[in-house]
C-alpha cells in the first residue's frame, strides 16, 4: 500500500489557515508514487458479502425544547464559522429552540480561530450564561477555552470539548465514516471490480479523535469491501476542514497523478469537497473524481452535479438544536442527561435525497 501524507505546516490556526493565499502555508512531505491497479474484493475484502456497518448506542431522537423550559436562563453558543453552510443550519436550529424555551441566546462566532472561541468564553463568563455550546475545531485548545470560561453545564458540537464538556452532540463519527467507506466500496465492487487509482482523504487533523474516527471509519468501510485501501493521499485541510485549503492540495494531488482517471475523494465536510471539485475544474478533470461526502446541504448544487456523486451521509445541521437546547436545559436545571447525543445519519444518494429533502432541486 502507498501512502502519501501531505500537511499544512505550523499552526493550523494562525491567521494563514484562513486567508485565501495559501502559498506558505503548506508543504508536501512525500513525494507521489504513482498510481496502482490493485485493491480488489480478493485482496481482504469481502465483496458482495460485506454488511452494511451497525448503527452505535448514543443515537437519540430529536425533540423540541419545551415552551417555557429555558425561562430565566442565559445560553451562549461560539459558532465554528458562520460563514459556513453547516454552522448557519446550526445556528438556526438553536435560535428556534431558544426561542421555543423561553431563554435568552447570547451568540459569539470563533469564525474558526480558537483565540477568538477563547475570547468567546471570556465574554460568556462575563454575562453570566448558566449554559455553553461550543463548537470550535481545535482540541488542544479546549483545555484553556474551558478554564476561561463560566463553571457551567458545555454541550460539545461535533468535536470534543475536554475537560469541560457535559455532553458530546452530533456525529456518530466512526459511524458515518464507515457508511460513507462501505457505500463506496459496494459502487466501486458493482462497478469497477474494486479497480481504482488513488484514494484521496481530505482531513483535518485539529480536530482531533473526531478526525481519526469519521476518516478511519471511511476507510475501515471500504476496506470490508474492496480489501486494504491502496494508494493512499491523507491531506490535511486546516481546522476544521477549509475549502481553499483543500482546494490548494487537491490541486498539486491532481498535478502529481496525471494520469488517473478513477480518483476516489472522500473528505471531513463539503467544504473541503467543493474545494476539491474547484481544484478538479482548473485541471478538467471533474470527471476523474468519484466523492464520498460526509453532511448533505441540499443547496450545495456544485456537489451533486458533479459527474460522480456516490453519496453523502446526512447530519441534519438544520435539527443539533433539536438535541442541543432541550437537553443542555435539562443539564443547567440539575438533571442526568448522556454523555452523548447522536444523530441519526443516513447515506443519501441522487435516488433517495428527496426522501429527506423534498424540496430539493439540483
Amino acid at each position: 500500500m502507498t501512502i502519501v501524507k501531505l500537511k499544512r505546516a505550523g499552526s493550523l490556526l494562525t491567521a494563514c489557515a484562513l486567508v485565501a493565499v495559501l502559498g506558505g502555508c503548506g508543504s508536501s512531505e512525500a513525494s507521489d508514487a504513482g498510481a496502482a491497479a490493485g485493491g480488489q474484493a480478493g485482496q481482504g475484502g469481502q465483496g458482495a458479502e460485506a454488511k452494511p456497518p451497525t448503527p452505535p448506542t448514543g443515537v437519540v431522537p430529536f425533540e423540541d425544547a419545551k415552551a417555557g423550559s429555558g425561562e430565566g436562563l442565559k445560553i451562549g453558543i461560539t459558532e465554528l464559522d458562520l460563514s459556513v453552510g453547516f454552522v448557519q443550519a446550526v445556528q438556526k436550529s438553536v435560535e428556534e429552540q431558544i426561542a421555543n424555551s423561553g431563554a435568552e441566546l447570547i451568540t459569539c462566532d470563533s469564525k474558526g480561530d480558537a483565540a477568538r472561541a477563547l475570547d468567546c468564553a471570556k465574554q460568556f463568563k462575563v454575562q453570566g450564561a448558566d449554559g455553553l455550546i461550543t463548537f470550535q475545531a481545535d482540541t488542544n485548545a479546549a483545555p484553556r477555552i474551558c478554564a476561561a470560561g463560566p463553571d457551567v453545564p458545555v454541550m460539545a458540537v461535533d468535536i470534543t470539548q475536554d475537560p469541560c464538556q457535559t455532553a458530546f452532540v452530533g456525529a456518530a463519527n466512526e459511524y458515518a465514516g464507515e457508511l460513507i467507506g462501505y457505500n463506496v466500496g459496494k459502487y466501486f465492487f458493482e462497478k469497477e471490480n474494486c479497480d481504482y487509482d488513488a484514494f484521496v482523504s481530505l482531513e483535518s487533523e485539529a480536530v482531533g479523535e473526531v478526525n481519526e474516527l469519521r476518516m478511519g471509519g471511511i476507510r475501515k468501510g471500504f476496506e470490508s469491501v474492496c480489501g486494504k485501501v491502496h494508494d493512499l493521499r491523507q491531506v490535511d485541510t486546516g481546522a476544521g476542514g477549509q475549502t481553499d485549503v483543500a482546494q490548494k492540495q487537491m490541486t498539486d494531488t491532481l498535478t502529481a497523478l496525471p494520469g488517473a482517471k478513477k480518483v476516489i475523494v472522500v473528505g471531513i465536510n463539503e467544504d473541503v469537497i467543493i474545494g476539491a471539485l474547484a481544484a478538479a475544474r482548473t485541471q478538467g478533470r471533474e470527471d476523474d473524481l468519484y466523492l464520498g461526502v460526509q453532511n448533505l446541504n441540499p443547496d450545495n448544487c456544485v456537489i451533486y452535479d458533479a459527474p460522480h456523486w456516490l453519496g453523502s451521509v446526512a447530519y441534519f445541521p438544520e435539527h443539533y438544536g433539536e438535541l442541543l437546547v432541550p437537553y443542555l436545559i435539562k443539564a443547567i436545571k440539575g438533571e442526568q442527561i448522556p454523555s452523548e447525543l447522536l444523530v441519526p445519519h443516513e447515506f443519501v444518494t441522487a435516488d433517495t435525497v428527496t426522501d429527506f429533502y423534498p424540496d430539493y432541486s439540483c
